[in-house]
């Protein structure tokens, strides 16, 4: 009987739908050419960051953790660009800016609350570009941020 017992519960544990942490980065390269000025829109990211690197283009690296979630879940959304970014070059200027701009809540079927959800974004700049460090204070999260190439004197 217990044998059974011990079976079943086994059974039952197995076939729940628990899922755990999941977590995935993802990258995206943009190139500069002759860029002066760079405009980062991004949204939606908890803690953005910026690096700056001896690269020659601007690259975004971006921290996804979703609790809750299937892997499967995760690659749909990664897939249908919930965590991705575009670019639109005019002239001189380049904006980068992300490309899903409002986020519904993930929520699993069956489950009667939403996924918690955790993204990070970092993004590394050439160090031929300066920036305003008052732009990147926890207050200016979601709002624009502009890189400038330095001045050769």
């Amino acid at each position: 009987m217990t044998n059974r017992l011990i079976l079943a519960l086994s059974c039952l544990w197995l076939s729940s739908n628990t899922y755990a942490q999941m977590e995935r980065t993802v990258y995206q390269v943009f190139e500069v050419d002759s860029v002066q000025t760079v405009t980062l829109d991004i949204i939606n990211f908890t803690y953005p960051e910026l690096h700056i690197w001896a690269g020659n283009n601007i690259l975004t690296e971006a921290n996804i953790q979703l609790w809750d979630a299937s892997p499967e879940v995760v690659n749909h959304l990664i897939d249908k660009g919930r965590y991705a970014f575009e670019s639109d070059k005019t002239g001189e200027t380049l904006r980068i800016f992300t490309k899903i701009r409002q986020r519904e809540d993930i929520k699993m079927p069956g489950m009667r609350s939403k996924c918690v959800e955790q993204t990070t974004i970092k993004v590394f700049v050439p160090d031929i570009y300066e920036f305003d460090p008052a732009e990147w204070t926890a207050e200016q999260i979601d709002k624009p941020k502009t890189l400038r190439r330095k001045t050769t004197e």
